[in-house]
């Protein structure tokens, strides 16, 4: 009993050391980008050795990697449990646009790291993180649009929307708010992009019967 409690707090502080190594990558990532950050300044930001961030990932590029998942995943999983309700089109489609607004809002910093990832490309092993955040969007767009067909087949969504279009609009304008956010304060997300969606694009994608609805 003692050896299994012995390793559960060794565990329980494994995965202490590591979550507080990957808050403090996600800081210096955001703020530096790939290139200009370095071991040690994620060092310079925790009590820990690099000797033990290199004992959790074997290099720079493998942690930036890990966190690119961290943030995406989060992403996709949002969209499908969206797909996977059961609610009424109109409510589900509602709550995700809300729900990602705070899940954008909870990942700042993440955003920024995989926007940084985006624009990076190399030859070298493990750094072509333009390709592996291009992955994730073909994901999301393809997402996205099986969400819009569960409303067009429902008989909420017009059948005549170009909903490729829309999956691929919806994830630029998500990208141009966090290049723009880089440069300066921005208003909210809310008012940037939810808001806007709601009030002025959903109900012209709507059957005329719906659109009082939305």
């Amino acid at each position: 009993m003692a050896r299994k409690t012995l390793g559960l707090r060794r565990n329980l502080k494994e995965k202490e050391r590591r979550a507080a190594i990957t808050r403090a990558a996600i800081k210096v990532f955001s703020a530096k980008g790939y290139d200009r950050a370095t071991m040690d300044d994620i060092v310079a930001e925790t009590d820990f050795s690099k000797s033990l961030i290199y004992w959790y990932w074997q290099n720079k590029a493998a942690l930036f990697s890990e966190l690119i998942d961290i943030c995406m995943t989060q992403y996709r999983e949002l969209l499908q449990r969206t797909m996977d309700s059961h609610e009424p089109f109109l409510d589900k489609f509602d709550k995700l646009l809300w729900d990602f607004a705070a899940l954008f809002n909870k990942n700042e910093q993440l955003n920024k790291l995989v926007h940084f990832g985006s624009l990076h490309s190399s030859k070298e092993k493990g750094e072509d993180f333009k390709k592996k955040v291009n992955r994730y969007y073909r994901i999301f767009l393809k997402q996205i649009e099986k969400l819009l067909r569960q409303g067009i087949d429902q008989g909420v969504i017009r059948p005549d929307i170009d909903i490729e279009a829309f999956a691929f609009v919806f994830l630029a304008c998500d990208e141009g708010y966090i290049y723009m956010s880089m440069l300066d304060e921005r208003m909210g997300i809310e008012r940037a992009m939810i808001q806007p969606l709601l009030k002025y694009v959903v109900p012209n994608f709507l059957l005329k019967r719906h659109r009082n609805r939305a």
